[in-house]
């Protein structure tokens, strides 16, 4: 199975960042031959990102901080330091608790992934 990091990355991708065409190329056009529209991004499949979904909705509902901080840092790009320092906390409690959030995550994930890999 996948690291946790990794499926909520691609699940960012999956449901944040949708191809659209008009972005830019991955490579540069100065190589001859190299395919310009190829995206190095994870993505996750339909159902996949929706068994995430149901996980982070758990979340919510269980610590809506941890939430807070997991959908912060994966949906809206804010890091562990900037965290903290909005929220006048350390930078190590905040990643102590994005860690238990993810382990939250990969709890609730880790038997449906392993159905549908």
């Amino acid at each position: 199975m996948r690291e946790t990091k990794d499926i909520l990355i691609a699940w960012k991708n999956t449901r944040i960042l949708k191809r659209i065409g008009t972005e830019y190329p991955s490579k540069s056009s100065g190589f001859a031959g190299a395919a310009n529209d190829f995206d190095y991004r994870q993505y996750l499949t339909e159902e996949e990102a929706e068994l995430v979904d149901n996980a982070v909705l758990t979340l919510r509902a269980d610590n809506i901080e941890y939430w807070a901080i997991l959908t912060s840092f994966y949906l809206r790009g804010i890091s562990c330091s900037k965290q903290a320092k909005l929220l006048g906390k350390q930078t190590t409690e905040i990643t102590k608790i994005l860690l238990a959030a993810e382990c939250f995550i990969r709890g609730h994930i880790i038997q449906l992934f392993s159905k549908t890999a």
